[in-house]
């Protein structure tokens, strides 16, 4: 296998994005050092429609893992989270897709721009994120 990869400069990820769905939410978040294959890996979540929405937290959220060791370590940190916000009539339901558009190079550069439909009060509205680029250097 590492005949066919060929060498990576060090710290240079095996792979240059992750997309993942079905969690709930929307999510990015940024792999550590972990010392194993899954070190500085950027991975995008989209999977934020439906009624059962996680409910929001805070951007910047360390994603920390017990070893078999019994010790605790931050293996991630999340860049930005989009859940379920507030209770009742505040209640609000972010629905989320996004838009990737990859500009060519080693490594490629991947531009984000997240979006948000969402039903308030009976009417539904749509929002752009400030989109964010993602590069592997």
């Amino acid at each position: 296998m590492a005949a066919a990869i060929g060498s990576l400069p060090e710290k240079r990820p095996l792979v240059d994005l992750i997309l993942s769905g079905h969690a709930h939410c929307f999510e990015h978040l940024r792999t550590l050092d972990t010392k194993h294959a899954d070190s500085n890996l950027n991975w995008l979540v989209c999977g934020g429609s439906g009624a059962s929405l996680r409910g929001q937290r805070k951007d910047e959220v360390e994603v920390m893992e017990i070893s078999q060791g019994g010790y605790v370590q931050m293996v991630a940190r999340s860049l930005l989270f989009i859940g379920r916000k507030g209770k009742g009539r505040t209640a609000r339901s972010p629905h989320t897709f996004l838009r990737i558009d990859v500009h060519n190079g080693v490594p490629p550069k991947f531009v984000i721009r997240p979006f948000i439909v969402e039903k308030l009060k009976n009417k539904w509205s749509s929002s752009a994120i400030k989109p964010f680029v993602i590069q592997n250097l």
